[in-house]
């Protein structure tokens, strides 16, 4: 057989429909720009510059910004804890010094301070809100620092949308990764660049970028991601409201220790000033366990698709730290990212299926908090056993479950499972053939521990 079975051969000659392309590309930019309009700045649709992916923008801004660099003015300001290719592509593509700031008002004083002191910036870069903390930074008084010591203010609105807030009367540039909820349908890449109208003057970006611009973008991924991106605006508001709906649930767990989401964080009121009237607070939320069990068990019960994307549709679960700082994982920690963090990535289904998949899996975190540890003290070696009746009373096929959740050494789960109730129990809820000797109480919790368990 020849190595190459088509040589030879005429082959078909592919016809990419690039007209239609064209006018799904004008067609997007359009909706783009009527998206993040407000009343101060109109945007128009070459005001909107797409890329094929969402880093493909960060990429293309360091390509003109890099033109004013200096060797004294080559560090960025990472202000709040961003999506992690975000940090990546700055720092190790593109070798920029990025000086990371957390999301507070005394970080923003720090970064004053430094200012002052001589730091040299030459961009600032933050998400609004945060991924995947939630939190909301005051974009007015860092444009009010931008303006006094002249760097360019990016903000990437995935998260929050141009549905929900406005943040391009803040900025010179609004980065958004349109692979995300614009599509929502999680079968195409793309991103979008926005420019102030009256942004970037100083740095002539507008001029700079559209001069530098060729349109890379596959003629099939226009035109799927504009039909994707045809009911944008009712896929965000369905999405917000269900998970400001699950957030409300969560926050009421007795497993819950903290739920980051716009709404009810210690950020709302900056938030406030920036969502659009009447609008949501967004489709992403995390979660944090007081119990690393407690956060496995949930994550596993969790119905719904697993993955590090976010933005579709569908409902998307997944351990966030440990996909993108599993190397990194004390480092993240120092910023309130811990390492069982739960995000969820809410999407457009109908509550009631959502009630049922969150309440299923809280039911999971809630049975893995009864984790148990063999004291040496009679008293609460009695607690134990009698803990562990009741579970098996409401649940007598959820023994070796408990097992398995525990904290116990795998000699003593051997024990317990071959010591307590090995038959189960009768219809009333008493022990079926119980026999102290026999299961040998004794050598388990000690001498006194079969009055009390008869007592019960």
């Amino acid at each position: 057989m020849p190595l190459f079975s088509n040589r030879g051969r005429e082959l078909p000659e592919a016809i990419l429909p690039i007209q239609e392309a064209k006018e799904a590309k004008i067609a997007m930019q359009q909706r783009i720009a009527d998206s993040l309009s407000t009343k101060d700045n109109k945007l128009k649709n070459s005001d909107v510059l797409l890329y094929p992916t969402g880093m493909s923008d960060i990429s293309h801004i360091h390509d003109i910004i890099s033109l004013y660099t200096t060797a004294t003015k080559r560090t960025v300001a990472i202000f709040g804890f961003l999506y992690v290719d975000t940090f990546k592509v700055l720092s190790k593509i593109h070798g920029y010094e990025c000086k990371l700031y957390d999301a507070t008002q005394s970080d923003l004083e720090t970064l004053e301070e430094d200012l002052a002191s001589g730091l040299q910036l030459w961009a600032l870069f933050t998400e609004f809100p945060g991924n995947p903390l939630l939190g909301s930074v005051d974009l007015e008084r860092i444009e009010r620092i931008y303006d006094e010591y002249d760097f360019l203010f990016v903000v990437d609105d995935t998260v929050g949308t141009s549905v929900n807030v406005d943040v391009i009367s803040h900025c010179d540039v609004v980065c958004t990764g349109l692979t995300k909820m614009f599509s929502g349908r999680c079968n195409v890449m793309g991103g979008s660049v926005a420019l102030k109208p009256n942004g970037g003057a100083r740095w002539d970006i507008k001029k700079r970028l559209k001069d530098r611009y060729t349109n890379t973008n596959f003629p099939l991924d226009t035109i799927v991601m504009e039909k994707n991106s045809a009911d944008f605006e009712e896929r965000v508001i369905k999405a917000s409201q269900n998970a400001q709906h699950i957030a409300d649930i969560l926050r009421k767990h007795s497993s819950v220790g903290q739920v980051y989401y716009p709404k009810g964080s210690p950020t709302q009121q900056l938030h406030e000033k920036y969502k659009r009237p009447g609008k949501g607070y967004g489709y992403l939320l995390s979660i944090r366990f007081k119990a690393p069990a407690a956060a496995i068990a949930f994550h596993d019960a969790l119905d719904v698709a697993k993955g590090p994307s976010l933005g579709t549709n569908f409902t998307l679960g997944c351990a966030y730290t440990l996909f993108a700082y599993y190397d990194e994982l004390e480092w993240a920690e120092e910023y309130g990212v811990v390492k069982h963090l739960v995000r969820i990535s809410v999407g457009i289904e109908n509550e009631r299926f959502l009630d049922e998949v969150i309440k299923t899996a809280l039911d999971a975190a809630e049975r893995a908090t009864l984790q148990v540890v063999i004291p040496n003290d009679v008293s609460s070696c009695v607690t134990l056993s009698l803990a562990y009746v009741r579970l098996i009373r409401d649940d007598p096929n959820d023994k070796h479950k408990f097992l398995a959740g525990s904290s116990l050494d795998i000699s003593t789960r051997l024990e317990l499972s071959i010591y307590v109730f090995p038959r189960g129990l009768n219809r009333s809820g008493g022990v079926t053939g119980y026999n102290p000797v026999a299961h040998n109480w004794k050598s388990i919790f000690g001498s006194t521990t079969t009055s009390y368990l008869t007592e019960y």
